[in-house]
């Protein structure tokens, strides 16, 4: 091997390098921005204060509505925008696959039935029972508002796990390897730091867990099926027990 070759194989790997720098410069980079407007802008907190009025309609629905359609839109349709406009990649390479393998098949509802017993519990507390149905007008909406609320809440766990575990999980681990679901892990808990402290810390279990199942299945289906799971059976056991 000559000195020309040596210089292009260190040419390739500088270029290489710096790639993959600058995707997960754009990655974190997004994620930062992404955290700061949803808690700033995206909050129920911030509809109320905004729009006072339109805050107690609906039994309180479009605050909510205000929430997921931010979530839904900083953790779902932008990335993707980023993915195919500016990295340029396929949404699949990034875990956008929601085909059912049959080999993870069981695995997805092994893991749906281990997590049920912690959900049942929780659904006793009342740490719980404070915080969930976040829909609490739903114990006097009519149907129809119920509907439209699970509809827009449970979305909002394909954007989750599309971000986390597909954005970040599979978009740096070419930089960072299996470490990449520990950084993904990192924003996920902090998304929890206004729920009750026992869901705070099971968050820290559940994106590990959920990120290797990602990087292990290439597709984030795993993580949509367990979070659909239990939010839509936490939100049936809050509103039976209530």
């Amino acid at each position: 091997m000559n000195k020309n070759d040596l210089n292009e194989i260190w040419t390739l790997s500088a270029l290489k390098f710096q790639s993959n720098d600058i995707k997960g410069a754009t990655i974190l980079g997004y994620t930062v921005v992404a955290l700061i407007v949803l808690e700033y802008f995206g909050r129920t907190d911030f509809f109320i204060q905004q729009f006072p009025k339109l805050a107690n309609e609906q039994f309180g629905l479009y605050p909510l509505l205000w929430w997921a359609s931010w979530t839904i839109l900083l953790f779902l349709i932008l990335p993707i925008l980023i993915v195919k406009f500016v990295l340029k990649h396929r949404l699949t390479d990034y875990g956008l696959n929601l085909k059912i393998k049959r080999q993870y098949l069981f695995l997805y509802l092994a893991m749906f039935l281990i997590v049920l017993p912690f959900v049942i519990y929780a659904s006793t507390r009342a740490d719980f029972r404070a915080v969930y149905p976040f829909f609490r007008g739903a114990f006097n909406a009519p149907l129809s508002n119920i509907i439209v609320w699970e509809i827009a809440y449970l979305s909002t766990f394909i954007a989750l796990e599309f971000f986390f575990r597909g954005f970040l999980v599979l978009g740096l681990e070419k930089k960072f390897g299996r470490l990449a679901i520990w950084v993904a892990m990192v924003p996920y808990v902090m998304l929890h730091f206004h729920k009750p402290p026992l869901e705070a810390f099971g968050a820290i279990f559940a994106g590990l867990v959920l990120g290797e199942v990602s990087q292990r299945t290439r597709s984030i289906l795993g993580g949509v099926i367990v979070h659909v799971g239990v939010a839509a059976t936490m939100d049936f056991l809050a509103l039976y027990r209530f």
